[in-house]
């Protein structure tokens, strides 16, 4: 997978319900927005320790304030997670993408409300390339 540290939506994001640290301007970033891109979210740097499951949803924007969700992906659990490190897995980014990309997060808590643990982060993105061997 080639990545581009300026189509990084989350680097060393914490496990937790949020926008992505970053928004992507498509247009700023010199990527044309009829060339086909894909959406990836790993987590990265170590195994999560507590916590059900997470989920991701695509949302954009044509002003980076009015936003719109394009796609949810699945959610996965903390089994999973630790299993692959996929959050979502490589994809073509779905139809209607705007100027403004980024990545919205729902962290699952177990009944005691704690938070996700663990040394694991978000690295997320778009890049050119399907290649999952991220």
């Amino acid at each position: 997978m080639r990545l581009d540290k300026n189509l990084f939506m989350s680097e060393t994001q914490a496990l937790a319900t949020a926008a992505s640290e970053h928004v992507l301007d498509l247009k700023d970033s010199g990527d044309d927005l009829s060339r086909r891109l894909n959406v990836f979210a790993k987590i990265e740097g170590g195994a999560v320790a507590t916590g059900v499951s997470m989920q991701a949803a695509l949302e954009t924007s044509a002003n980076n304030s009015d936003w719109e969700t394009l796609a949810t992906y699945p959610a996965r659990t903390t089994a999973q997670l630790n299993a692959d490190g996929w959050l979502v897995e490589p994809q073509p980014l779905p139809a209607g993408i705007k100027r403004y990309v980024r990545l919205g997060y729902t962290a699952v808590l177990n009944a005691g409300g704690d938070a996700f643990t663990g040394a694991g982060k978000i690295l997320a993105g778009i890049t050119p390339s399907l290649d999952k061997a991220l």
